[in-house]
């Protein structure tokens, strides 16, 4: 058995997986319309900054939390974006779920990532 040939099989089984069809579909809807390609474009780029600055162990500023909350509220009511981020979050378990199984498959410690969910569970 080739390991290759079988990671290729599992990138088909994942392309034609509904997670992805959706995901795809989802995506291409949304960048049909120009106005909701640049909502979820800043709403992403605002997201990954403030995730960055809460991962410093920094506080973000409260005008950007408020203009990200705004805009959070904004794609709430536009059903395409709603639907795409959606579709893009099934496909992220997805694409976890497999990561995880494959991870024990092969004994990969990740120990670190329970240390800290016992740690968690100790200051409760």
């Amino acid at each position: 058995m080739n390991v290759y040939d079988k990671a290729h099989e599992l990138a088909r089984a994942l392309s034609a997986s509904k997670e992805y069809r959706d995901y795809k579909a989802a995506k291409e809807k949304i960048y049909q319309d120009e106005a909701n390609k640049k909502m979820l474009k800043d709403f992403k780029k605002r997201q990954f900054q403030l995730q960055a600055v809460f991962l410093s162990g920094k506080q973000p500023d409260e005008q950007e939390l408020d203009r990200f909350k705004k805009l959070s509220e904004l794609i709430q009511h536009s059903p395409d974006i709603s639907n795409f981020l959606q579709a893009e979050y099934r496909l992220n378990t997805l694409m976890s779920d497999i990561y995880k199984i494959l991870s024990e498959a092969v004994d990969m410690d990740l120990d670190f990532m329970r240390e800290d969910e016992k740690e968690g569970d100790k200051e409760k």
